[in-house]
């Protein structure tokens, strides 16, 4: 048997007080008749003390209900088998990467595909599981160790990823609970040697970066071409020209390709049918318009452009809040409406086309709108099999004590004993005192 609680124990002492009591306790003199005594003077009985215990089964009852009491408070295990619970159940968290790097040919298929099915593989393996897909599996560590917190028996992170280089640190790692197992699991695709292009839009035309890694270095050659035609995807709605700041947005550079496939709209304060369309708005509903209003939240010069901004009409009531100035005031809001028979997101202005507020809006919806490749998805080497082995680790088998005790079933006699004590106590007859009477004159 074992305790978990064992200082309980102390509380034995607290036996001694029935005995005590049943010593200390005064009894008293109980008044018989005799004949030869009842023409003498009335002598008052006074209590004494008792000389010996009295009701030997009630105090034993007494000092067991104490007894059981302080047993259960030790929390007892009576088979010792369950003192320890050893688990070796594994739980698993699995990370697939999901960046453009992964849409590289591997094994018939591409790199992200493997990585699908090595996933779902992994998963079956165990019992509880957990798939989360990522473009940036470092960012998702967090989230998925603090799943497997919350699971019982030995813990996995795997990251199913072709580890280019800076896409996961030894930092990112730390982030990880130490019984935590990290299993890094390198899919192979294919050799990064095709040449790769850059393209971005200048207001001097389009320059492109064309990339030719080999295995000790990289080439890239320069070259450029005018301008391309600049297609009708960005629906400009003023009453004055908008094409000086048009211009003027093309100085700041974007990587190309844009998304085109949906609609978007800036309509400036001079715009005659403003306020009809204000009227006719509708709330963000679809994926990829909250993801174009959260990258122009974050776009830095729209940040600072809106903040130096001058508001020449009001939009507290029209659609979502996308930039304000320095006194709070909302300077660019976001909502959805139908326009010219398209589904757009629609940005309201509070500056004229002009301004450089308005300049910094349309640049920001170009770079949110880019669909680009990330650079950092270009990177041509990745991280070595010895670092990937040195950042790994085995899960731990977590041992622990078992929730339950056995100490409910003596609470379970505790109530009996104190049951038993209270039908004793009713079936005594009246105390007897412990002093005998003796009177020598009557003698």
């Amino acid at each position: 048997m074992i305790w978990r609680n064992p200082w309980a124990w102390l509380g034995l002492a607290t036996l001694a007080l029935p005995a005590l009591i049943h010593l200390l306790g005064r009894g008293h003199a109980r008044v018989q008749p005799f004949p030869s005594l009842r023409f003498l003077e009335r002598s008052k009985f006074l209590p004494t003390r008792r000389t010996r215990i009295h009701d030997v089964a009630l105090l034993l009852v007494r000092l067991g209900i104490l007894a059981v009491a302080v047993a259960a408070l030790a929390q007892p295990l009576l088979r010792a088998s369950r003192a320890r619970t050893t688990t070796t159940a594994l739980a698993r968290a699995i990370l697939v990467d999901t960046s453009a790097s992964m849409r590289r040919a591997a094994n018939g298929g591409t790199a992200l595909e493997a990585a699908r099915r090595d996933a779902q593989r992994l998963a079956a393996e165990t019992g509880p599981s957990l798939v989360i897909e990522s473009g940036s599996p470092a960012r998702e560590l967090r989230g998925a160790d603090a799943w497997l917190v919350r699971q019982s028996g030995r813990r996995e992170l795997v990251v199913l990823s072709d580890f280019q280089s800076g896409s996961l640190t030894a930092t990112d790692l730390r982030a990880v609970q130490p019984a935590t197992g990290i299993r890094l699991v390198r899919v192979p695709t294919s050799a990064f040697n095709a040449p790769s292009e850059v393209v971005a839009r200048s207001m001097l035309g389009t320059t492109v970066a064309r990339m030719t890694a080999t295995p000790t270095s990289t080439d890239i050659e320069w070259s450029s071409r005018d301008s391309e035609t600049r297609r009708d995807d960005l629906l400009l709605l003023s009453a004055t020209p908008t094409d000086v700041a048009a211009r003027a947005a093309r100085a700041v550079g974007v990587r190309l390709p844009l998304d085109t496939a949906h609609a978007v709209a800036i309509v400036f304060p001079s715009y005659a049918q403003r306020g009809e369309l204000a009227h006719r708005v509708a709330q963000l509903d679809q994926p990829w318009m909250t993801d174009l209003v959260a990258r122009l939240r974050s776009d830095s010069l729209m940040i600072e452009a809106a903040r130096e901004a001058t508001i020449a009409t009001s939009l507290d009531s029209i659609g979502l809040v996308v930039a304000r100035n320095a006194a709070g005031r909302p300077v660019v809001t976001a909502a959805k409406s139908d326009i010219d028979g398209q589904t757009r997101v629609v940005f309201f202005s509070a500056t004229e086309p002009r301004s450089p507020t308005s300049v910094a809006l349309i640049a920001a919806l170009d770079r949110a709108r880019s669909i680009a490749t990330p650079l950092a998805e270009l990177e041509p080497t990745t991280l070595p099999d010895q670092t990937l082995a040195a950042w790994q680790r085995a899960s731990s088998v977590t041992t622990s004590q078992s929730s339950d005790s056995d100490g409910r079933w003596l609470w379970i006699v505790v109530l009996a004993l104190l049951g038993l004590e209270t039908l004793m106590r009713r079936a005594l007859p009246p105390k007897v005192a412990a002093v005998e009477m003796v009177n020598d004159r009557a003698a």
